[in-house]
């Protein structure tokens, strides 16, 4: 193991970046990135508010130059941000309007760092806290993961191996998911560090800015997202650049969406496999694979049904949260959530599985069943399904679903409280419910 290594592992003259000016070289961006080093405020913890992918990388690495720890809230809600800088209270804010009124995009601009040459930077201690990971909360209460810089380097290495195998060359990315996200902060940030990678500064969410994101780089282009950010897009009737690859991670996939993604940027996709607490650890090529490929640098553990991670990068062994069958050294199927697991009148089910017959349903948009309280016996559900009535969505259901599953009350919703990421928290989701349960005061 090394003591220290290179914060950027590009030549300079690659491109790194699409801004909005035109393509950004590594040395270029070095060179900003240690310019903008000497004017953060000497605090030990930063929070990072950029949502354009670059200007994030940009703090990010300028952060990191200067010894502070990134903190990675699950959300950007006033509230959150509140009580992560209470419990770390020597912290500031980046972003427009943060702390000290610095706005890194204007270095970008900045003369001193208009000129091109060696990096010239310092190296990172392996040792070097450089992020904390909050979880999403979609389980609990949102806890605090310790990434350090090898951690992050050896992580994002796998990845290279495993993400952009058989693409040659360097590729343009266009990325739909947060870079405050572990899977965000894992391609559009740590990517284009370590690969021939260049991140498009557009953080696209509708279809259209997704249309446009694309059209502004050249090929090969790899569109990064999640699968509600695809199932928009798959619904949208728009047409789209050419994608080589399509990498889709937060959330199962279903054969069907995935399809029709190929389909949509005649590229193949590739969905990927992880958690906050180990990072990316497997892929697969959804319309051809049905087990996972674990990434060379883990090892899988099985043991009374507790699937366990390990690689010479973590700090730890990682427990998945995740019922896996190993079916080889290297390959193992899915088998849920254990949280997922429901028991109902003596019959188990599957919440994973009871969601997607709710999506399935012709004419629902998004769904989710869950349990309105922890005492709670009977599935209730909370659907976007504009031209349908509740009874027809249970009607549907029937035909597919134990009736001791069917969910009462359906609660019909414009929307659901999805992240920017498209997870849905716990408490976001029966807040919602509470607003809108059937007696609440809103129509059901």
């Amino acid at each position: 193991m090394h003591a220290n290594s290179n914060l950027v592992n590009r030549t300079p003259d690659q491109f790194i970046a699409w801004t909005r000016t035109g393509p950004l070289t590594v040395a270029q961006f070095a060179r900003a990135a240690d310019h903008v080093a000497t004017k953060l405020p000497d605090r030990r913890f930063v929070l990072n508010l950029y949502a354009n992918p670059v200007d994030y990388l940009l703090g990010f690495c300028a952060s990191t130059l200067a010894g502070q720890c990134t903190l990675m809230p699950p959300n950007r809600l006033q509230k959150t941000l509140d009580d992560i800088r209470l419990d770390y209270p020597d912290s500031y804010l980046l972003g427009p309007g943060g702390s000290g009124g610095l706005d890194i995009r204007d270095c970008l601009a900045d003369p001193a760092v208009a000129d091109s040459g060696d990096l010239g930077l310092p190296p990172i201690p392996d040792s070097q806290l450089t992020a904390i990971a909050f979880t999403s909360g979609s389980t609990g209460l949102p806890s605090p993961n310790l990434k350090y810089w090898n951690t992050l380097r050896e992580g994002t290495l796998s990845n290279v191996a495993m993400m952009l195998r058989n693409l040659e060359g360097p590729v343009n990315m266009v990325s739909t998911v947060p870079p405050q996200h572990m899977w965000g902060m894992e391609n559009s940030v740590l990517l284009p560090l370590f690969s021939e990678t260049a991140i498009a500064h557009q953080a696209p969410f509708y279809p259209q800015d997704v249309k446009e994101a694309l059209q502004n780089i050249p090929a090969p282009r790899v569109l990064v997202s999640t699968p509600v950010h695809l199932a928009a897009i798959a619904g949208s009737g728009l047409d789209f650049e050419p994608v080589k690859r399509v990498l889709c991670a937060t959330a199962p996939l279903s054969l069907s969406l995935a399809g029709a993604i190929e389909s949509l940027f005649g590229g193949e996709l590739l969905e990927v496999f992880g958690c906050t607490e180990s990072g990316i650890i497997a892929s697969r090529f959804r319309t051809r694979e049905e087990e996972w490929t674990l990434a060379d640098a883990f090892r899988l553990d099985v043991s009374s049904g507790q699937a366990t991670i390990s690689a010479d990068h973590l700090p730890g062994e990682v427990r998945l949260q995740d019922m896996v069958e190993k079916t080889a050294d290297q390959q193992f199927r899915w088998l849920g959530r254990h949280q997922d697991l429901v028991n109902i009148a003596g019959k188990r089910g599957s919440l994973v599985d009871l969601n997607r017959r709710l999506e399935q349903v012709p004419g629902v948009t998004d769904g989710v069943m869950f349990f309105p309280t922890d005492e709670h016996k009977r599935l209730a559900a909370m659907v976007v399904a504009p031209d349908l009535a509740p009874a027809d969505i249970r009607e549907a259901l029937k035909r597919q679903v134990d009736p001791v599953f069917l969910p009462r009350p359906i609660v019909k919703v414009d929307e659901l409280p999805r992240s920017a990421s498209g997870k849905l928290t716990r408490k976001a989701l029966l807040d919602l419910y509470q607003k809108v349960k059937p007696g609440a005061g809103a129509p059901s």
